[in-house]
């Protein structure tokens, strides 16, 4: 039983304190300090648990997603499905190539994907940036979908990896007053709080030292306390360090304006109507335009005499029907070309692919065109217009393409003047093709169709042996040639021994006509194996068939995927792995090319059979690479060595090309064209041509057929010229048809270098601007479809330092169009 003490007066309640001038200053201190450290504990718990999941987290360190995602936040992501679509409209983490940022290291950014392209890459953007990210993304880069925001958690991580110390300063001063209120701070069970050595107090004659009356003891309390204090301390590490890879783009709008309605990353749709081949008088044009996202601003109607890059603009209606009326008697009679260009409320605009037509309000002869290749027989059409009732007599004409040599096709037409066109008889070749109309002494001629290509016969082609017998994921190749027209495609089939039906494995339209197929998809047995190659005319060829090979699954089978010639920045490394014992796991090693000297670069033991490998972290140079399969029972399988595949991570090189139609046709190479070539640092304009200081230089532009390279029909190429010099730039595939059937066309051209800041890095930017036709004005083709070119740099142009270039290729950037 207790006593108390003698001249001591019983000390205060609990309740009396607490409620006390002194007591509630230190209740409501401690409450709130208690409060705010569980709130900012539990969302370091929220930032830190979902990583038992597979969640990984990023520390937001710029506003370009704002409203709704700020710097500071934590953003959590899980791995992609591989099974499951690219999330269009959703936030993703990946992987940002080096040459796309300011430091020239590759980094993890976290942005939305606003589009698909029709390549397989997709265009992202900050919801708070004014343009779409200039690179686009590959399903590959992809490291995560964003999942749960956690908010502000890494601030003081971000202040600390910044370099921000005053408001960590206020922020730690902070926390640490609230540790101290919280864990220190609270009033003692009984009496007026204020405690006394050996743990009694006023109101207690307890004699059981450090201890106040049931409360934790002194050293308990500084145990919470450091403990609170390092997890605390744990978050800011983290979020300076491990979570910092991330980054926004530094080029923001204003976030509120920009983020209030629906971002229009996607051009409009406008169609052209055809007024027909041949028109006179007064004709209405007509378009239709369409934009879901912005709406239509207007739509501009132009027309231009033919192979002319000069247009003119009949009308810009700003609403439905968008058409106007056009006085063809206002031009003189001829070949034109028709376009409408659709321009959106947010900029961006369309054009139409060009629509042909011909004006004829005086008498007129018109050859119908046959197209550039013609096999067999053909048909050729006259037409007289505004003939009146004079009498003609009608002739079709043929040259040599070029001699102006003419020989009567065919003679004595009578209406409806057809003329047919028997090919066969014919030498392989381009021919110029005429029709002429006689009345009385007058003579009239029509436009000359040029460069029609004559070509009779197929391709060759053969088919690489396979091998006798085939597991797993195969390679299947042939090559093909055809001196005429060109190869168009080729495709590789394989047959059921037994079976009279042959399927197609791919199909393959430029070289290296080649692809991997997945032999597990069939039945083992015994397959036949061939190639068909077609060329531009028609003509197809069959190869020699490989018969009875055997395709063999019943054991294990791996196999090394091809991660390109050149290496540079984080690169995916693939394997495919078959094993009916099952598979324990994958291993992709590398060596040095030509060495014994393996490292394996990752294990992986479920498929997808595919890890990211990190080229910087050895050095520049050749490489081999290899796969092994494991089977649960020990046994293991290795693959063919995939030999000499350049890593290259050199400082400077081809960061980008660009084409820009000028005043001329799109999809057509012209007067006013650009081209830019941009390297990733400044360069010496005197290693590009010797004596160059990067001025205006006359130059020769020369593009040539793919055909005439062994490259096949879409993959044209162009490289500069200069009279007493040479052009360092390289070569530019274009990745299209833009030359007839071999080709060559060149371009009186200017070259112009400029230095221009990319992400905060001064580069240098080599321009060519397109001037006249120099020779082979009537083998140019207009493109219709979109594609990525692809720059070859050389070595002999060097950084101000004078390193030389990589000579890695330089893939157009942004998103898929037809160039020129």
């Amino acid at each position: 039983m207790k006593r108390e003490r003698p001249g001591s007066s019983p000390g205060p309640s609990r309740t009396g304190a607490i409620f006390s001038v002194d007591g509630w200053g230190l209740f409501l201190a401690s409450l709130a300090s208690r409060l705010y450290l569980g709130i900012l504990l539990s969302l370091a718990l929220f930032a830190v648990v979902p990583a038992a999941f597979g969640w990984h987290g990023t520390v937001v360190q710029s506003g370009s997603m704002e409203p709704h995602i700020s710097p500071g936040d934590v953003v959590l992501a899980s791995d992609l499905d591989p099974s499951q679509p690219v999330p269009v409209g959703r936030v993703v983490q990946f992987r940002s190539p080096a040459s796309a940022e300011p430091s020239g290291v590759e980094k993890t950014r976290l942005h939305r994907i606003v589009t698909a392209n029709d390549d397989g890459t997709y265009v992202t953007a900050g919801d708070a940036n004014a343009d779409v990210d200039s690179t686009p993304l590959t399903r590959e880069q992809i490291t995560g979908q964003a999942r749960l925001l956690v908010p502000g958690v890494g601030l003081p991580g971000l202040w600390l990896n910044s370099g921000n110390f005053p408001p960590l300063a206020l922020w730690s001063v902070i926390t640490l007053a609230a540790v101290a209120a919280a864990v220190f701070g609270g009033v003692s069970p009984r009496g007026n709080g204020r405690e006394y050595p050996g743990g009694g107090d006023t109101g207690d004659g307890g004699d059981s030292p450090g201890t106040d009356d049931g409360g934790p003891p002194p050293f308990a309390k500084a145990g919470t306390a450091v403990g609170i204090i390092a997890a605390l301390c744990t978050v800011v590490v983290l979020g300076a360090s491990v979570f910092s890879a991330a980054a926004f783009t530094a080029r923001t709008a204003n976030a509120a304006n920009s983020f209030a309605t629906a971002a229009d990353w996607s051009p409009p749709s406008v169609s052209l109507s055809s007024p027909g081949p041949t028109v006179r008088g007064t004709v209405v044009l007509s378009a239709e335009a369409t934009d879901p996202e912005s709406g239509i601003r207007n739509v501009a109607i132009q027309y231009a005499a033919a192979g002319s890059s000069t247009w003119a603009t009949l009308c810009t209606p700003v609403s439905a029907p968008y058409s106007c009326a056009w006085n063809t008697t206002a031009v003189p009679d001829g070949q034109y070309t028709l376009r409408a260009i659709a321009t959106d409320n947010s900029g961006l605009t369309s054009t139409t692919q060009p629509v042909s037509t011909a004006v004829s309000n005086t008498f007129s002869v018109v050859l119908s065109d046959p197209g550039e290749t013609v096999r067999g027989t053909t048909s050729l059409a006259v037409a007289l217009n505004n003939a009146g009732a004079g009498l003609y007599t009608v002739r079709v004409e043929y040259s040599a393409a070029g001699a102006n040599k003419w020989n009567t096709l065919c003679l004595n037409l009578l209406s409806p003047y057809n003329c047919t066109w028997n090919t066969a008889a014919f030498t392989n070749g381009s021919y110029d093709l005429r029709a002429v109309a006689v009345s009385g002494l007058t003579t009239t001629y029509s436009a000359i169709i040029a460069d029609v290509m004559v070509d009779n016969t197929a391709p060759s082609v053969t088919l690489t042996d396979p091998g006798a017998t085939l597991r797993g994921t195969s390679t299947f190749a042939a090559t093909a040639s055809d001196a005429d027209s060109g190869v168009a495609q080729v495709q590789l089939q394989y047959q059921r021994t037994g079976t009279s039906t042959w399927t197609a494995m791919c199909t393959a339209a430029d070289v290296p006509y080649s692809c991997r197929f997945d032999t597990t998809t069939l039945a083992n047995g015994t397959y036949n194996f061939r190639a068909v190659a077609t060329d531009a005319a028609g003509n197809t060829a069959v190869s020699t068939v490989a018969s009875t090979r055997t395709v063999d699954n019943t054991v294990a089978s791996v196999s090394m995927e091809d991660p390109g010639e050149y290496l540079t920045g984080t690169v995916p490394l693939t394997a495919s792995a078959n094993s009916p014992a099952g598979i324990s796991s994958v291993r992709i090693q590398s060596a040095p090319a030509g060495t014994a000297t393996w490292t394996t670069r990752c294990t992986i033991t479920t498929g997808p059979y595919t890890c990211a490998w990190n080229t910087t972290t050895v050095a520049d140079g050749l490489y081999d690479f290899r796969a092994i399969l494991l089977e649960p029972t020990g046994r293991e399988t290795t693959s063919a060595t995939l030999a000499s595949r350049r890593v290259d991570n050199s400082p400077l090189r081809g960061a980008d090309v660009q084409a820009v139609n000028g005043t001329g046709t799109a999809g057509r190479l012209d007067a006013g064209d650009v081209l830019t070539f941009t390297y990733s640092q400044q360069v010496n304009p005197g290693s590009v041509t010797s004596g160059w200081n990067g001025a205006a230089l006359p130059v020769t532009l020369r593009l040539r057929d793919g055909n005439l390279l062994g490259l096949g029909n879409g993959a044209d190429t162009i490289d500069l010229q200069r009279t007493g010099g040479t052009v360092n730039l390289g070569t530019l595939n274009t990745k299209g048809n833009f030359a007839k059937s071999r080709k060559t066309v060149t371009f009186n051209a200017t070259m112009t270098a400029t230095t221009v800041t990319v992400n905060g890095i001064p580069r240098t930017a080599v321009s060519v601007t397109l001037g006249s036709v120099a020779s082979g004005a009537s083998s140019l083709r207009t493109v219709s479809t979109a594609a990525s070119m692809v720059w070859s740099p050389t070595a002999a142009v060097t950084s101000l330092a004078g390193v030389p270039s990589s000579t890695a290729p330089a893939t157009e950037t942004g998103a898929l169009d037809r160039d020129f």
